[in-house]
């Protein structure tokens, strides 16, 4: 069995293949999981294009083997650049929380009073070499009031979520679980950045009525 694994993982971070190698990569998507409805937002929303340092600007699936160190999966990889199949499965998901009215993609032509803004720091498989390996995920949130050009809350967000097996298949459920945890702790904060600016913005709305 350890031979196995290591053969597995050798062919997994290097660049043979299980496949042909005229074979294209398959393709692995990021999706989370549904959220329960709420009607959370009155005003519009726009999901900004994550940053990512360039190792991570790839379609290609990162793995972390020390670091000071990045290598990627040789049998499989994303459909798109990661921060834009991030952006997707974000807007998907935020759609799905606060319905489709306010909730949009960041675009040059769009009127919008709220920006999220995200840095994709990490997004990586960790332990390649075992036979439980770990994804990493850690994303910077950052809401801004885009009107006034300010920023109204910032916080890092991370998840560690271990593979149930040594498989591409593990390997990519594992960031979708992971990627799902993340936004269960990032949607609440965000929800609460946005009552307490509303709560806010009525008292200044009332101060300014009373003088």
């Amino acid at each position: 069995m350890q031979k196995v694994n290591l053969f597995i993982f050798v062919c997994l971070l290097s660049g043979c293949s299980l496949l042909e190698n005229s074979e294209p990569l398959p393709l692995y998507t990021l999706k989370g999981k549904p959220f329960e409805s709420r009607d959370q937002l009155s005003v519009s929303l726009a999901i900004e294009t994550p940053l990512s340092e360039a190792s991570l600007n790839t379609p290609r699936i990162a793995v972390t083997p020390s670091p000071y160190q990045r290598d990627y999966l040789a049998e499989g990889e994303w459909p798109d650049k990661l921060p834009k199949i991030f952006q997707e499965a974000l807007f998907e998901s935020l759609t799905q929380r606060w319905g489709g009215k306010y909730v949009n993609r960041l675009s040059a032509s769009l009127q919008t009073k709220y920006v999220l803004s995200t840095e994709i720091q990490d997004f990586s498989v960790y332990h390649l070499d075992q036979s439980l390996p770990e994804v990493h995920l850690k994303v910077v949130f950052k809401l801004i009031d885009l009107p006034n050009r300010q920023v109204m809350a910032a916080h890092t967000f991370s998840e560690i979520t271990q593979a149930s097996a040594l498989r591409m298949d593990t390997i990519v459920e594992a960031f979708n679980q992971g990627f799902h945890c993340l936004l269960t702790k990032a949607i609440p904060w965000m929800e609460d950045v946005f009552l307490k600016e509303n709560i806010h913005a009525r008292k200044t709305k009332r101060l300014g009525k009373d003088h």
